[in-house]
């Protein structure tokens, strides 16, 4: 159940990036919106992944999820293929 949780949450931090970055920042990515929330899904979870054990000092919570990896990673993915694809 735990695991659900978290996969969930990840999932919405990759959805929030990527409104983050169409709407906010309008920066411009391949596929548009829906491009943008598959490669921030995709970041959220290997950044949650990757980057968990270097930020699991700064962030502890009962959920399991590093958000601040999640989002580290979501946002990187989004820009890198927002530089790519112009």
């Amino acid at each position: 159940m735990m695991k659900l949780v978290s996969i969930s949450i990840q999932v919405l931090v990759g959805v929030v990036a990527a409104f983050y970055f169409i709407k906010i920042i309008k920066k411009p990515v391949f596929g548009n919106l829906w491009g943008a929330i598959v490669v921030g899904i995709i970041g959220s979870v290997l950044g949650g992944f990757f980057l968990n054990k270097i930020i699991d000092v700064m962030v502890n919570n009962g959920l399991t999820v590093n958000f601040v990896a999640c989002f580290i990673g979501s946002f990187f993915f989004i820009w890198l293929v927002s530089k790519i694809t112009h």
